[in-house]
């Protein structure tokens, strides 16, 4: 079990306590769409981070802060899985019962949370040797209601809990060298992103504009996580188009221009 020390957290919570209440944390939030389930009017946990980095061969973690804005007690749920062959047609979602084959250790997986409180949540990476990404969804879920103790085990004590938005946290640990190459491939009609790398990359505010013609003409083109091995493909206004992308590979790398 991992512990975080009473005194660390301590000081650790006055930080977050301004940062949660401040203009900050509210632009933050606005942002993170595309890395997890989206916020709602009805959803209040609020958490401070919603995608992370781990690079391979560290002893990389990381805190996430929940905090419960609403007036009632929340019983939050948190069950990590890891996302095989992200972005792709045979995607799937695994579930691990032993954290060594995870690769994560994620500590607490329930808590409670009364109305204005906030409480660690710690994940490490616990990989080693990794030649391509792993890429994980920790669902982070609350609910609301009353648990009912007697004469219950198991998944009967959640009986008379209801069921709130729930966050999908992204996870990414990166292997040794890890580099995005990306190929592209055009028809008259359309153009093909393939990313024969090891490494994911985010591509953002992206647009395909016909030569010659004013920015008006350009036609918006999906944000999209274009995952090791995987491909997406963008329909074009014209044979020529060309595309240009706003790139992010890391949450701490600054965002770059890239065009095809």
């Amino acid at each position: 079990m991992i512990k975080i020390h009473g005194r660390w957290l301590a000081a650790r919570q006055a930080g977050l306590l301004r940062w949660f209440s401040s203009i900050y944390f509210k632009r933050a939030l606005a942002g993170l769409a595309l890395a997890a389930a989206p916020l709602t009017a009805h959803a209040q946990l609020t958490v401070d981070k919603l995608w992370m980095d781990f690079e391979n061969n560290s002893a990389g973690r990381e805190d996430v802060l929940l905090r419960n804005d609403s007036d009632r007690r929340y019983y939050i749920s948190v069950e990590p899985a890891e996302i095989v062959n992200a972005g792709r047609d045979d995607e799937m979602r695994k579930e691990y019962q032993n954290p060594q084959d995870l690769g994560l250790l994620i500590s607490p997986n329930r808590l409670v949370l009364e109305p204005g409180q906030f409480r660690a949540l710690r994940i490490v990476s616990i990989n080693d040797q990794l030649s391509v990404d792993r890429v994980y969804r920790i669902r982070v879920t609350p609910k609301i209601g009353a648990i009912e103790v007697d004469n219950a085990e198991g998944d009967d004590r959640d009986a008379n809990l209801v069921v709130l938005m729930a966050y999908d946290l992204l996870v990414i640990v990166r292997p040794d060298g890890a580099t995005t190459q990306i190929v592209p491939e055009r028809t008259q009609e359309q153009i093909t992103l393939r990313n024969i790398g090891n490494t994911n990359i985010l591509l953002i505010d992206g647009e395909a504009c016909p030569e010659g013609e004013l920015p008006r003409d350009c036609v918006t083109l999906p944000d999209t996580r274009l995952y090791a091995g995987a491909a997406i493909t963008f329909d074009l206004p014209e044979p020529g188009a060309r595309v240009r992308f706003v790139s992010r590979e890391r949450t701490h790398t600054p965002p770059k221009q890239i065009s095809f």
